[in-house]
């Protein structure tokens, strides 16, 4: 009986980088330690997953840092986003030397983290004593800067008026409009929604030679455009955006919150409500401070009900990597984004653009009925489409450029009480989600 050859190889010792080619596609390199710690990466073996809007773009991960956040409610969405904005308080600081941080909160979800963080909070409710103006310079006035700052608030103004009309604004329209808002902006004095109401009104002679009408028939001309800015003025929102900003912006301070919870309720003040405050922080974030912003827009899907209320929020990423603005945009669904168009119009496209243009996507747990939509709008492939439909609470998928990872985050004991959106229904606030991962000492 002959004795079976047994092979016999000499010990191999390499490193991890060459080593892991045996287990291909296996495990994931990750991201690095740089960043706000979010949680374990599942795909790296159970490794730490760090992540930052600026340092995955100072590290050529990115090509922009705007962030879109979608999950499914109660799949801690929330706590994800205010966990991160807590760390990177506590990393890079809020203040002189550190961050400055703005959230819009359409639902008044932010009051425990702005206490955490000193972030004054702003309340805007119809007939209240708080006013912001849409059209504010923002804070460093220069006079080259005017050309752009018109452009945006021309901008701003027509993604307001045709919000209320329901409809674009026709050539006319936007062209008077255009014209008024270029004729105060070249005042000494800050105009107002007010003033432009005025304007439109009783149109100046040059306005007229401008768009080639007779002085006299303008303000008949404008009249649906004159009563859509008077819903604003002396309507069901005024007291918001009708006059010079009452609130002064402490610039070495750690930022803002936008609470406009008192609009929350009623769909059709929402967007426009939207849309003047973030045009305002928008004058304020991009006036050029040295300084890293972080503006955070939740129920950002709002504001994709219009091509031009689309538009503005698709000029707004844009801007962002040139003034160091990082945004993160939160919504439930993929779906939700394109929903607010129909197929095949120019806002459904911009939106779904939102989404390709966007280098950052966290996505939480989603609907079986919202998987095929997501993939189409994120481009997943089938394995992150399956992925996403099985996530348990507190886990995502994230696709940083072109890196996926599956993240579950943690919490630590110190932040429930800042990222809890369930002490209502539960009636005892010190209680912990059992889903919630909480990393102990």
């Amino acid at each position: 009986m002959t004795r079976r050859r047994r092979l016999r190889l000499a010990r191999h010792r390499g490193t991890t980088a060459n080593v892991c080619s045996v287990y291909p596609f296996s495990l994931s390199a990750g991201l690095g330690h740089r960043g706000v710690y979010i949680g374990t990466d599942l795909m790296t073996g159970g490794g730490g997953f760090c992540w930052d809007p600026f340092e995955a773009y100072d590290q050529h991960l990115t090509t922009n840092p705007n962030t879109w956040v979608l999950g499914e409610p109660g799949n801690g969405k929330s706590a994800l986003v205010k966990a991160l904005l807590y760390r990177m308080a506590g990393i890079w600081g809020l203040g002189p030397a550190g961050r400055f941080l703005t959230i819009v909160d359409p639902k008044g979800e932010y009051q425990s983290l702005a206490a955490a963080l000193d972030l004054p909070i702003i309340r805007l409710a119809p007939g209240g004593r708080t006013r912001l103006n849409p059209l504010d310079p923002g804070p460093a006035i220069d006079a080259n800067d005017l050309e752009p700052r018109i452009l945006h608030q021309a901008a701003m103004v027509g993604a307001l008026v045709a919000t209320i009309l329901g409809r674009p604004l026709g050539p006319l329209e936007d062209a008077v409009t255009f014209a008024a808002v270029d004729h105060l902006a070249r005042r000494p004095t800050t105009p107002t929604l007010a003033d432009l109401a005025a304007v439109l009104s009783d149109p100046p002679e040059a306005i007229g030679q401008r768009v080639n009408r007779p002085v006299s028939q303008l303000a008949r001309d404008n009249e649906t455009v004159i009563y859509a800015l008077d819903k604003l003025l002396t309507r069901s929102l005024r007291g918001m955006f009708d006059g010079p900003s009452t609130i002064h912006v402490d610039w070495d301070g750690p930022g803002l919150v936008l609470d406009l919870s008192a609009v929350h309720h009623d769909p059709d003040a929402l967007p426009l409500v939207m849309v003047a405050a973030t045009a305002w922080l928008q004058a304020l974030m991009t006036s050029g401070r040295g300084r890293q912003r972080v503006q955070v827009l939740d129920e950002a899907w709002c504001l994709l009900g219009t091509r031009h209320t689309a538009s503005y929020l698709q000029a707004c990423w844009k801007l962002g990597r040139t003034y160091g603005v990082a945004n993160i945009a939160i919504a439930h669904r993929p779906s939700d984004l394109a929903a607010q168009a129909d197929d095949g119009t120019s806002t459904a496209k911009i939106a779904a653009g939102l989404l390709a243009d966007t280098a950052t996507k966290v996505v939480l747990r989603q609907a079986p009925d919202q998987l095929a939509p997501a993939a189409e709008l994120l481009g997943f492939t089938p394995a992150e489409q399956a992925v996403v439909g099985h996530l348990v609470r507190g886990r995502a998928l994230w696709k940083v450029g072109a890196h996926t990872a599956v993240v579950h985050h943690h919490l630590a004991p110190g932040e429930m009480s800042l990222c809890d959106t369930d002490q209502s229904m539960r009636g005892n606030p010190s209680a912990l989600p059992e889903a919630v991962h909480v990393l102990r000492p």
